[in-house]
């Protein structure tokens, strides 16, 4: 029953801080030394004041929503556009690491030499190692997993394996998505960003090191831990690229859990559970039960990948 209580006073202040958000980035400012400041954001990440503030938010748009079917369009379409202009400028790391990777090729094997250096006019773009260019290439790819990764989930593209999704109707499979959303999705990623997050801030900044179990951090200034090989040797760029997966992860999942409220709510069996980005038009235009009765090619088809239960 404590345990309990203490949940539901935490729920409560969520809203309290979120209504005096304002007041706290106010108080924040104040602080005279940049320590106290970065000591702020250390904790922050991690605490239940975050995470209430947060789950406060969703729960006032899901009301708005609720009594106002197009404040419900607006952010649906707003999330996913927000991780879908993410995920496609993320693509150019492909064609980043492809040009790389020629270049890599092409100086080591052919020329014979260790160092690629790119001079244009006499102006120094690269002057690297082969060893730390190829390492590199990894940081890109995992940029890209984590920068798209959400914006392939809006649009249907990860494979899920079914076990009785497509054999139910329609409105049961908004169900399932609903409740996968609440019990599967959301708990992964939030437990995703509270591990990663003493991960990424013990890796960027000196400090006294963070865990998941305590957030006493005492911030003493700016690491940015790298590793003595030859290689790409950010460490911590790769570690920060995990918080970043889960944040927009995260907001993925809160669209994808409105997406299926308006689906619900507007008792609409045509609209599909994912969004296509060759869309155009405004969110009421696009997310409007006559629109998508009759143009159903403006919200995408279902993906031939299935949803898993």
């Amino acid at each position: 029953m404590e345990m309990l209580g203490n949940a539901l006073v935490n729920f409560a202040m969520g809203f309290v801080n979120l209504f005096i958000l304002p007041w706290h980035i106010f108080n924040w400012l104040r602080l005279e030394t940049l320590k106290e400041k970065m000591n702020s954001i250390v904790y922050a990440g991690q605490s239940q004041q975050f995470f209430f503030l947060v789950l406060a938010l969703v729960v006032i748009l899901i009301v708005a929503g609720v009594y106002k079917r197009n404040i419900l369009r607006r952010v649906v379409f707003s999330l996913e556009q927000f991780n879908g202009k993410i995920g496609q400028l993320a693509a150019w790391f492909a064609i980043l690491m492809m040009i790389q990777q020629v270049l890599i090729i092409a100086t080591g094997q052919v020329f014979r030499g260790n160092y690629l250096y790119f001079a244009p006019l006499g102006m120094e773009l690269v002057n690297q190692e082969l060893q730390w260019l190829s390492g590199q290439l990894k940081f890109y790819n995992a940029a890209l997993i984590a920068l798209a990764s959400a914006y392939t989930f809006i649009e249907g593209g990860h494979v899920r394996v079914d076990l009785i999704y497509s054999a139910v109707k329609r409105r049961t499979q908004l169900w399932i998505d609903l409740l996968g959303t609440i019990f599967l999705f959301l708990p992964s990623v939030v437990m995703l960003w509270w591990f990663a997050w003493p991960i990424a801030m013990n890796s960027m900044f000196s400090q006294r090191p963070m865990n998941i179990w305590s957030s006493s951090a005492r911030w003493r200034g700016f690491k940015w831990e790298s590793s003595g090989t030859a290689e790409f040797s950010w460490v911590w760029a790769f570690k920060f690229l995990i918080l970043i997966f889960a944040g927009l992860l995260f907001i993925t999942a809160i669209a994808f859990l409105l997406r299926n409220i308006l689906a619900l709510l507007e008792k609409d069996d045509e609209m599909p559970s994912h969004y296509s980005f060759t869309q155009k038009g405004a969110p009421e235009e696009i997310l409007s039960p006559t629109n998508v009765a009759e143009h159903p090619e403006h919200l995408g088809e279902q993906p031939t990948s299935v949803h898993g239960v």
